[in-house]
């Protein structure tokens, strides 16, 4: 007998971290929030769990805020599809950052594209096979002892010039392949096979389809946001004063500022419609501070032990306790001089936007999952930029709370693969990318 899983999955593949949510035909829907690295195995060093813990293992869901290790974040797979070139093993997640193995994460220095590099299908093919494999154990209390067959839909992101040249493409790769793509789950003492295949594949443009999710989350988001601002600008307070939520969620004249691992987007919509010509990408993000912090603290010979960007990024997400309180300190010190001189240079690209389309701004949004660790720096600087170039003028610039910003790339790709779906099932058009 097949054993048949259907999926739906937006998976923001960030150069720092995956933010997803996926769920099956029942609607129970997942979180996922994991770092975008893998570990590639070249010897058998792990040892497989035993076939009877299987159940166990997947006790644990995730939950967004979870400290809690979950399956996508110790995912042991290895790859035979023409999405990637070798069929090593690959641990994922948290568990690739302290592998012995040859570590993989996006390149952010050189100019390859997320959607050419390998990692971002490993990334998208090892959860969906994680997920298929979760549902079939929670539901049957065993691991399974035949492959499990999946039809998937995912809505994916690219940076926006990535999105300009590869949308078509990278979608493409996912539906359009020759062969199957086969996944080899190996955590277990029994391997399990998991073939996938797509039937749509929506990419989206990052920042825009946050945006996406600003609008659909209404009134509440937006009230927490003018209540920021106003605490913030007196200049803003003036700005506002009689503006409600409901105003500013009508406006269709807008900038999103979408502050990532490894790139920064001036998202732009113009009469509610992306604007692709006027928008930009903006090649550093919260990872280029991370990646010159270590290089700052090398060049003085502050050996830290940080060989990574992201082991630096999970360093300052926790509290430091008292034995290690001191290097926390002095590390901070590092991170915020080069915070200090990106958004000097965010600043200067944002002006050539304002140039073109401040003018008729109706309001502007800062989110994404950099945007929070550099909150008290980039936002009074907006701000002071914004008055600037548009005097009393100035538009609300609304920076969203990082309860919401990491995840609102995710939360619009959800939007748009339900909305396919609920399309494809109504017989109203077609796929669309």
């Amino acid at each position: 007998m097949t054993i048949q899983i259907n999926l739906n999955g937006a998976l923001d593949i960030g150069n720092g971290y995956v933010k997803g949510v996926i769920e099956n035909v029942s609607g129970a829907r997942e979180v996922i929030d994991m770092p975008s690295s893998a570990a590639v195995l070249t010897r058998p060093n792990l040892l497989p769990v035993p076939d009877v813990e299987a159940p166990s293992v997947f006790q644990n869901r995730t939950l967004e805020g979870a400290d809690a290790p979950d399956f996508y974040n110790i995912l042991d797979a290895s790859f035979n599809t023409p999405l990637v070139p070798d069929t090593y093993r690959r641990v994922f997640g948290t568990r690739s950052l302290t592998a012995d193995g040859a570590f993989e994460e996006f390149d952010t220095v050189g100019r390859a594209s997320k959607a050419k590099q390998p990692l971002s299908k490993v990334l998208v093919l090892g959860i969906f096979a994680a997920k298929a494999l979760r549902d079939y154990v929670k539901q049957h209390g065993q691991l399974p002892s035949e492959e499990i067959q999946v039809t998937a839909r995912a809505a994916l992101a690219l940076p926006i010039s990535e999105f300009l040249r590869y949308r078509e493409s990278y979608a493409a790769e996912f539906i359009q392949s020759r062969k199957p793509h086969l996944v080899l789950i190996q955590n277990f003492e029994t391997n399990v096979v998991v073939r996938i295949s797509f039937i749509d594949v929506q990419v989206l443009a990052e920042g825009a389809s946050a945006q996406y999710a600003i609008i659909a989350k209404g009134e509440p988001l937006m009230n927490t946001m003018l209540a920021d601002v106003r605490a913030r600008s007196t200049v803003a307070k003036t700005a506002l004063e009689g503006i409600t939520a409901h105003d500013v969620l009508a406006a269709t004249n807008t900038i999103g500022l979408d502050v990532g691992t490894g790139t920064t987007q001036a998202v732009v919509f113009s009469n509610g419609k992306f604007n692709a010509e006027a928008s930009q990408t903006f090649n550093k993000g919260y990872g280029t501070i991370l990646l010159n912090t270590i290089k700052s603290m090398e060049d003085q010979g502050l050996e830290t032990g940080f060989s990574t960007r992201l082991e630096l990024a999970q360093f300052l997400q926790h509290a430091p306790s008292a034995l290690k309180k001191a290097f926390y300190n002095r590390v901070k010190q590092f991170v915020e001089q080069e915070t200090r001189f990106f958004v000097d240079e965010v600043i200067e690209k944002l002006g050539t936007v304002l140039r073109n389309v401040g003018a008729v701004t109706e309001v502007a949004y800062v989110y994404g999952g950099g945007s929070d660790p550099i909150k008290d720096v980039l936002y009074p600087a907006l701000l002071a930029k914004v008055v600037e170039m548009n005097s009393t003028d100035a538009f609300p610039v609304l920076y969203l709370n990082a309860q919401y910003s990491r995840h609102l790339n995710r939360e619009g790709l959800f939007i748009a693969v339900k909305t396919v779906e609920e399309r494809t099932a109504r017989g109203v058009g077609g796929a669309r990318r």
